[in-house]
């Protein structure tokens, strides 16, 4: 649980909606560069923003981008903190924008 005030609270993530194809982890997320699925080990991105809408937009962008164009793309966002769990292997790693604890506080 994340308690943060004043921000509106959006996350993006192909955890639950996918596919598995010949082995393959088929995310429902499309990359409109280039009409195909994305092909990344980012599950999800949870992101804060005084605007519901640009933390939506911004989660979807950044889960589309991958992890580190992703977390570029929120720092580079003034008013945007965000949570990332990246798959590695057969656990997660998680990170955060520099500002993301001073935002939120979980529990």
């Amino acid at each position: 649980v994340v308690h943060s005030h004043n921000h509106a609270i959006a996350t993006s993530g192909d955890y639950r909606n996918y596919r598995e194809l010949n082995g393959r982890r088929v995310s429902h997320t499309l990359d409109a560069r280039t009409g195909h699925p994305i092909a990344h080990t980012l599950a999800s991105v949870t992101v804060l923003h005084p605007s519901c809408m640009t933390a939506d937009a911004l989660a979807t962008a950044a889960m589309v981008l991958g992890p580190v164009a992703g977390l570029q793309l929120i720092e580079d966002e003034p008013q945007a903190e965000a949570f990332f769990v990246v798959r590695d292997s057969n656990r997660f790693i998680t990170t955060q924008t520099s500002g993301f604890a001073s935002k939120a506080k979980a529990d």
